[in-house]
């Protein structure tokens, strides 16, 4: 009796049962002292079945819980991260700030070749003899020609030309002939070409000038060229890029020549020289091109749950405004790619096209100052907001968090009418972005939330002598994120205390016990129970060898939509623990 006594003791203690263990430590401890009577005929080993069974239906061991899992402490950001609560709000945003490389735009000047001209009409033919004086009429023309070559692209049609260093128009007189007198102009109007612009105050209006009294050299400065005012009146460059600018000069009029001398004949020339002009301004139509560098949003540093492949985003109004300065006195058109990119390859099938060249709402940057908010809808309120362009389809670029987006920006002048460019001059479109996504949870986001509940060995490893195949973990969750959660079984992985994974343990959750409720306004907590059932044919002692639980919960569809992601918002296992169904048998031999 003492021997078997004492054998038992060492068979308790050899259990090494946890305290954490109420219900086995009643049986164990149970006084053997009060059996009076054993016959010492029996064998405890071999002649009384010593297997007892602790928990009857259902035994319930209670394992641990984890810490208050904040947004903010499951998505780490630091100052600099794009990712970041507002201070006021506490909703996160996706930021990101930088500048778009536009390379200045430049119509070169247009070179006018000097132009020249002769009006030759006899006055007096066939004299011989005296008189006092012979009254012609004058009625004569020709044609002055001028050219401009390697005209910009730009210049589609001109209406005007003008420069800040006057071309010089000169008028010169002469008498030809075997004659001589004095010759005088008697309301004689010299007529100009009309697209010559001369300096104020120096010809009459249209272009004319009236001569009476002895003729006298003229000498006018020129300012500019004026072939029309509005669309479809000036002059268009050949398909050379060459211009030829035609005009007439005519005189009419009469002239008096006294005082003649001599036999034969006496004529009237007038000289015309126009020397070449530089333009420094242009007014017409005008379309040049504009090339902006290919910027790229880069989405760096961003929150693993962001990056993860899984992870789907539906983004209630994401925002990219663009600010440009436009320094011409024109719209421009803004026509946009904007590809995601992941892994250095395109996400395919979400590219993002903006503008009218692709068939979409017009974006214009007018002239000056630009503030245009490409957002998914109306409502959005930026600063300083020039405009808004609804661009529906704003969410694919986001959905798969790309690394990084490529913008390639088309500037185009697509303006039929005139305006005025300064030739020769670099126009700089200085441009930004400005990206903000204020996140929230919609109808189809996914993101992936990883966690684990650590060192169970020390409470678990005293029950190596227990024999069981199955046993489940429930795991209570405390959700005031506003987003329904799903813990599938191949998400779910069990390992030791050297970090392995046990193997040999089959894993499944029923349907109904996959998943933890939403928060319907992210700020009250919805309580749910996920059951993860546990198995094995192979290792009847696997519970005593867990430490770790490790488990990835992924967002499903819910009920929760447009509720703002805050960094206030949290997600707590409250308790974990193992049950045993029917208990376990523990083997005393």
């Amino acid at each position: 009796i003492i021997f078997a006594s004492v054998s038992y003791r060492r068979v308790v203690a050899d259990l090494r049962v946890k305290r954490m263990f109420p219900l086995w430590g009643l049986l164990l401890s149970f006084s053997w002292w009060n059996v009076s009577c054993v016959d010492s005929k029996y064998d405890l080993d071999k002649d009384i079945d010593m297997t007892i069974n602790v928990g009857g239906e259902h035994l319930a061991i209670p394992v641990g819980s984890t810490d208050t899992a904040f947004l903010s402490k499951i998505i780490e950001v630091e100052e600099g991260d794009i990712l970041q609560p507002d201070v006021a709000t506490h909703v996160y945003h996706l930021t990101k700030t930088d500048d778009i490389d536009v390379n200045p735009t430049t119509v070169e000047k247009v070179m006018i070749t000097g132009a020249q001209t002769d009006l030759t009409q006899k006055i007096v033919e066939n004299f011989s003899g005296s008189t006092s004086s012979v009254l012609t009429s004058i009625e004569i023309a020709n044609t002055l020609t001028a050219t401009a070559d390697d005209i910009d692209e730009a210049l589609k049609e001109l209406g005007a030309l003008s420069t800040q260093n006057p071309a010089i128009l000169d008028l010169t007189f002469g008498l030809e002939g075997t004659l001589h007198g004095d010759v005088k102009a008697e309301n004689l109007v010299i007529q100009l070409p009309e697209f010559l612009k001369f300096k104020e105050g120096q010809v009459e209006a249209g272009n004319k000038l009236t001569l009476n009294g002895a003729f006298t050299p003229k000498q006018l400065e020129v300012v500019g060229y004026q072939f029309g005012t509005k669309a479809s009146e000036g002059v268009k460059p050949d398909e050379n890029r060459s211009l030829t600018i035609e005009g007439e000069v005519s005189m009419k009029g009469k002239v008096v020549t006294s005082g003649i001398s001599g036999t034969g004949n006496l004529s009237l020339n007038l000289h015309v020289t126009l020397s070449e002009m530089a333009a420094d301004f242009v007014t017409g139509v005008i379309q040049p091109d504009i090339n902006a560098e290919t910027t790229q949003i880069e989405l760096n540093d961003l929150p693993d749950f962001l990056k993860d492949d899984a992870t789907r985003l539906d983004i209630t109004n994401p925002v990219i405004v663009l600010k440009a300065n436009n320094p011409l006195d024109t719209p421009i058109e803004l026509d946009a790619l904007l590809t995601p990119k992941k892994n250095n390859a395109n996400v395919e099938g979400h590219e993002v096209q903006v503008g009218a060249g692709y068939g979409k709402t017009a974006v214009t940057l007018q002239p000056g100052n630009n503030v245009i908010a490409l957002s998914r809808t109306e409502n959005v309120t930026v600063e300083g907001m020039t405009s808004n362009v609804i661009v529906a389809d704003m969410n694919n670029l986001l959905e798969i968090i790309p690394d990084d987006i490529d913008v390639d920006l088309k500037p185009v002048v697509r303006n039929g009418d005139y305006y005025e460019v300064e030739l020769g001059r670099d126009y700089q479109l200085a441009a930004s972005y400005d990206v903000d996504v204020p996140l929230s949870f919609e109808q189809g986001l996914n993101i992936v939330y990883s966690d684990s509940i650590k060192d169970l060995n020390k409470d678990l490893k005293d029950v190596d002598k227990v024999t069981l195949k199955k046993a489940n973990i429930i795991l209570t969750v405390d959700n005031a994120i506003p987003l329904k959660l799903q813990l599938k079984p191949e998400n779910v992985q069990i390992k030791d205390v050297y970090g392995r994974e046990l193997t040999g343990i089959e894993k499944t959750i029923e349907e109904d016990k996959q998943y933890v409720m939403e928060s319907v306004d992210g700020e009250t907590p919805a309580t749910s129970e996920v059951v993860l059932n546990l198995s094995t044919a192979e290792d009847p002692g696997f519970l005593s060898k867990i430490d770790k639980i490790c488990f990835k919960i992924t967002a499903v569809t819910g009920e929760a939509a447009g509720v703002p992601l805050k960094d206030t918002q949290w997600l707590k296992v409250t308790n974990v623990k193992l049950t045993v169904p029917g208990g376990v048998n523990v083997d005393l031999n």
